[in-house]
């Protein structure tokens, strides 16, 4: 068997730092999502880099970590559009009904 070249160790390591830093750009989001909500949000899209080859056998235990936080964040995310989408139900119902409905005043003073 022959080794890899000596710039597929390199080319690996800086896609795995690649992917890291978009990893923590999430678990931020995911952190301050609330100061966030109404920032414009840039998709951002890995692409490999070309002629990346196969993974080097001294990396994969990085990279099985990395797809793990990876999985967390995307569950992360899907609770976090669920509970998004649950209010805006609710501020629409609430908008919905506030718009259907007559102010009513009462004074109690006697």
């Amino acid at each position: 068997m022959t080794s890899p070249p000596d710039g597929w160790d390199t080319a690996w390591v800086a896609a795995l730092e690649a992917m890291e830093l978009e990893a923590d750009e999430v678990e931020q989001l995911l952190r301050h999502r609330d100061v966030l909500e109404t920032a414009p949000v840039t998709p951002v899209t890995f692409t490999p880099p070309d002629g990346l080859g196969p993974l080097p056998i001294a990396l994969a235990d990085r990279a099985r970590r990395l797809v793990q936080r990876q999985l967390d964040l995307s569950r992360e995310l899907t609770i976090a559009m669920a509970g998004n989408r649950q209010q805006a139900r609710l501020v629409g119902r609430l908008h919905r009904e506030a718009v259907d409905s007559v102010p009513v005043f009462l004074d109690n003073r006697t």
